[in-house]
């Protein structure tokens, strides 16, 4: 009898164990490093700062960048994931209702990246990119911003996460609505986010990993288990009372 209740509890525990499996688990990875880069060849090197668009004080574009370290989500599978900007972090500059903010694949060296360097290259490779998605931002207080990824980034965070050699992933951003050329009309007035903005961290990712699926035998073994056991108990109960009968 204690043999067959002790299948029973097996074969139950097995099956309760098994019923989270195809959940999709959750991970929230902050960024490790971001700044800027501006059209006019020139960086204040790493910084906290990542404003982006219209500058009119220096005459210059900037598109920022951030930074995650994804070795935490190697062999898994990403089926989906949001970058959300923490509010509070800088201002809206210029006086348009509303600007978009692009996110793009950087394809350059992630070192040369947060080196610091003076590369208009580097800024272009910022704003040029795949396109990893995009939102409208309204002018305003900066609350926090967030952007459903692309699935070209989901691919390339699933490449760079399983990179053994170097698993940094980088998302660049640009100001969409920002003019190409700038005069007495436009200098003043055109826009820019994040304007000030001081947070070390200054972004985090919201990851749905789908979870790894059980061969398909083992949910049916442990029902077959926990019924076998049962059926056991159900016996030597029944032969026992017609024993003392």
């Amino acid at each position: 009898m204690r043999i067959a209740n002790a299948c029973a509890a097996l074969g139950w525990a097995l099956s309760i164990s098994l019923c989270g499996v195809g959940a999709s688990n959750a991970a929230t990875i902050v960024s490790s490093s971001n700044g800027w880069y501006q059209s006019t060849d020139t960086t204040a090197g790493v910084t906290n700062n990542i404003y982006v668009g219209w500058n009119p004080n220096t005459g210059a574009t900037y598109n920022n960048w951030t930074a995650f370290n994804l070795s935490s989500l190697a062999g898994q599978n990403i089926t989906s994931a949001t970058l959300t900007f923490y509010g509070n972090n800088g201002t809206y500059g210029g006086t348009d209702a509303s600007e978009t903010l692009g996110l793009f694949a950087y394809n350059g060296s992630v070192n040369a990246l947060m080196s610091g360097q003076a590369n208009a290259g580097i800024y272009n490779d910022l704003g040029t990119g795949a396109s990893y998605g995009q939102t409208t931002v309204n002018k305003g207080p900066l609350g926090q911003i967030s952007i459903t990824l692309s699935a070209q980034a989901i691919a390339d965070m699933i490449a760079a996460a399983n990179n053994a050699a170097d698993q940094r992933f980088v998302i660049g951003g640009s100001l969409l609505t920002v003019a190409l050329m700038h005069d007495g009309n436009n200098w003043w007035t055109d826009g820019s986010l994040f304007v000030n903005s001081t947070l070390a961290n200054a972004a985090y990712l919201d990851v749905q990993v789908a979870a790894t699926p059980l061969p398909a035998a083992l949910p049916m073994f442990a029902s077959a288990l926990a019924s076998g056991g049962l059926l056991a108990w159900r016996r030597k109960r029944k032969a026992a009372k017609a024993m003392t009968a």
